[in-house]
């Protein structure tokens, strides 16, 4: 494919009110190859915008030009797009291949009009470039992209932000030029990533910045609550004196941190008082991808969002917990010419799917779906991914509605962020969920296999605590396992099925399931449990809980716990909070560690436990199979295992883990002597009890036990 650079041919003029430069271009710049003449027709001829019952349309010849062959096949080899800072020159560049005109308008502050206006020089591949000359950090800027909306019609211009800002004013005013390095806190260039061998190794620990902290009772200094300094405040208390924040996430034992988003995102007003807010939302509304959110920033103007999301990181590191971020890169948070459009302004009809009428694509129920098979959107998903590792040192992905995006964007996601971070997470929800593209093109469950990409496994979940209804149950209340009975139930433990539909969904590894029972989405577990379980009394619902938690944390596959499950948090029965500013929902109560300090405790043995232990964390399916062994003929209910011959390297040479989900006290037969350390009450790797041929095991507990030769 040929291009002929293309040659603008610029006007000077000097306003005589405020002494600002402008430039105006000539309509006779488009001087193209064959195929940027046949776009620039197209162009002419298609840019209608139809509004539709508050839908927004793309007409055909639009729709035709984003898929015309020239745009399909391009991908920009370079990674300078957006502003490129240095002290003594800013280089910007934008690919705006059907834009007439770009021009860059300059701000000295976050409000203002602008005080210089500077064009942009376009390429035959469509990418517009300026160089301003000098120091500019601290400025901000726009674009102001002219296109033509027909030939008869005049020319339409927006304002709109660069696509790849790395910062901004607050609620994604204005894109912000910075010194990166002026962000970085004291030490920042001997930050390193976590380091873990496999992914089982991880133990996930999901939460929400403003929720970890935002309660008073946290113990957090007033100023950092619900912020990113407020997560890592060392020697914050309960009101009893327990952990909270920072220490408590190092008494519990966790490896990562998976934090719902913290990109910029839509709705709520970034200025106002964390103590007074009127607004509330889990993140899930990306505007500005390589930018941090400015409402857990202490100053949502300016640079305080990036040096203290690197002070949040580097705190974890010194801790060594990794951090993950909640990544969403299915759809965003508008389109065509609502406000905070960005994508839509700069090309319409190319970063979104679109059906054969016009209309976007809506598998995720937003409204919208990011087309991540086409080149330009996969190289900017890919370079956010780079980005974020190599300025803010984060050490996974997980990706929320994961099976909207293409398996060949996510197979390079992965390759790229191992380059960078050999131990780099990368994980994500793989539902089936596209309606356009075909199935076997999309990175949902069945196509995670052998990728070393993770998916979450709705089939563990439900079949541990039953469905997302409220009131089916699942093992731990009492019923057999409702998605594929007790053979898929097992087939689970081993880290070897997911999926809870009629047929089984095969996993490679188990690095590639996320075990859960409970996330940000849906019940928390002990709502579901108050639910489902309602005629139980508090204490069995409690051995329900500790129960949950000891099968995610004993089978194989990499365990996922939800923020507060430790010690029974609830959200006041509240299934869907993404948008609850209630002070009883959302906001995590520390007092509830004060009162429910043994569960803690458990859950932190359990961790323990899991950590300690190898045979717990296998990686073959092979070694699973010839080391894991289902016990035969156990009561109704209950499921009893061993791992055999000191699996994995285990120092322990024989491990028995039995799951009872009955009601009342079971006596499972186990030959020999065997000395218990996790039991209904208690968890941990130090001797409880020992016994003889057979374990009493507590009702709706687990009890782990290794044979006692393994002591001597």
């Amino acid at each position: 494919m040929e291009f002929v650079k293309l040659s603008p041919v610029l006007a000077k003029s000097t306003s005589g009110t405020d002494d600002r430069t402008t430039w105006t271009v000539s309509p006779g710049w488009a001087r193209r190859s064959i195929h940027f003449r046949t776009i620039h027709r197209a162009l002419l001829a298609s840019w209608l915008v139809l509004v539709t019952a508050g839908t927004f349309h793309l007409a055909a010849e639009s729709i035709a030009l984003a898929r015309h062959p020239a745009i399909q096949l391009y991908r920009y080899p370079n990674d300078d797009l957006g502003a490129v800072y240095r002290r003594n020159a800013t280089t910007i560049k934008l690919w705006a291949p059907v834009a007439k005109a770009v021009r860059i308008l300059l701000f000295d502050a976050p409000s203002g009009e602008s005080s210089v206006i500077v064009p942009m020089n376009p390429s035959s591949e469509g990418i517009w470039s300026a160089t301003l000359n000098g120091d500019f950090n601290g400025k901000y800027y726009q674009y102001e992209i002219t296109s033509l909306l027909s030939s008869n019609n005049p020319a339409t211009v927006v304002r709109v932000n660069d696509p790849y800002a790395r910062g901004c004013s607050a609620n994604s005013g204005r894109t912000l030029i910075y010194d990166p390095e002026q962000t970085n806190p004291e030490g920042w260039a001997r930050d390193h990533f976590v380091t873990l061998r496999n992914n089982v190794d991880a133990i996930l620990y999901e939460v929400h910045v403003r929720d970890f902290t935002i309660s008073s009772n946290s113990g957090v200094s007033a100023d950092r609550r619900g912020k990113y300094l407020g997560m890592v405040e060392a020697g914050t208390k309960s009101p009893a004196g327990h952990a909270t924040g920072l220490d408590h996430l190092k008494e519990l034992g966790v490896t990562h941190v998976h934090l719902l988003p913290t990109f910029d995102y839509a709705n709520g007003d970034e200025r106002q008082k964390a103590s007074e807010y009127t607004w509330y939302n889990w993140g899930y509304d990306p505007v500005l991808y390589n930018t941090p959110e400015g409402s857990y920033a202490t100053d949502p103007d300016g640079t305080a969002r990036q040096r203290e999301f690197k002070q949040m990181v580097q705190a974890f590191h010194r801790n060594h917990i990794g951090v993950i971020l909640d990544v969403v890169f299915n759809h965003t948070a508008a389109t065509g010419s609502a406000a905070d459009s960005i994508f839509d302004q700069i090309f319409p009809g190319y970063y979104y799917r679109l059906d054969r009428s016009g209309r976007y694509a809506n598998a995720t129920g937003c409204g919208n779906e990011l087309a991540s098979e086409k080149p330009m959107v996969r190289k900017f998903i890919v370079d956010s991914i780079k980005y974020w590792m190599t300025e803010y040192h984060v050490d996974g992905y997980r990706f929320g509605l994961m099976g909207i995006l293409d398996r060949d964007t996510m197979a390079e996601v992965y390759r790229e962020a191992r380059k960078i971070n050999p131990s780099a997470l990368i994980y994500g929800e793989g539902w089936q969920m596209e309606g356009l593209l075909p199935a076997d093109e999309m990175m949902t469950q069945p196509h995670v296999y052998r990728t070393g990409i993770a998916a979450f496994n709705d089939g563990i979940r439900d079949n541990i605590k039953g469905d997302n209804s409220l009131l089916e149950i699942g093992f731990v209340q009492g019923a057999a396992p409702p998605f594929g009975g007790r053979e898929r139930f097992e087939s689970q433990l081993k880290g070897q099925s997911t999926g809870k539909d009629s047929r089984n969904i095969e996993v490679f590894s188990p690095n590639e399931t996320i075990n859960y029972d409970s996330a940000h989405d849906d019940l928390c577990l002990w709502d579901k449990l108050s639910l489902s379980a309602a005629k139980a009394p508090e204490p069995l619902r409690i051995d329900m809980d500790q129960l949950a938690a000891g099968i995610l944390l004993t089978a194989q596959g990499v365990p996922f716990l939800h923020a507060g499950d430790e010690f029974l948090r609830s959200k006041n029965l509240n299934g869907n909070s993404y948008n609850d500013n209630n002070p009883r929902v959302n906001p995590i109560d520390w007092s509830l560690k004060d009162r429910h300090e043994d569960v803690f405790h458990f859950y932190r043995g359990m961790i323990a436990l899991r950590q300690a232990h190898p045979a717990f964390r296998m990686t073959d399916r092979g070694l699973v199979d010839h080391a894991l062994k289902f016990l035969n003929h156990t009561p109704a209910h209950v499921v009893a295992y061993v791992l055999a011959d000191h699996a994995n390297g285990d120092r322990w040479r024989n491990i028995l883990v039995i799951y009872n989900g009955t009601r009342q006290v079971q006596k499972v037969s186990a030959p020999g002597d065997w000395v218990i350390v996790a039991n209904g009450s208690q968890a941990g790797t130090d001797a409880l009890v020992s016994v003889t041929n057979s374990i009493r095991v507590a009702a709706c507990s687990v009890t782990v036990a290794h044979d006692a030769a393994s002591s001597e």
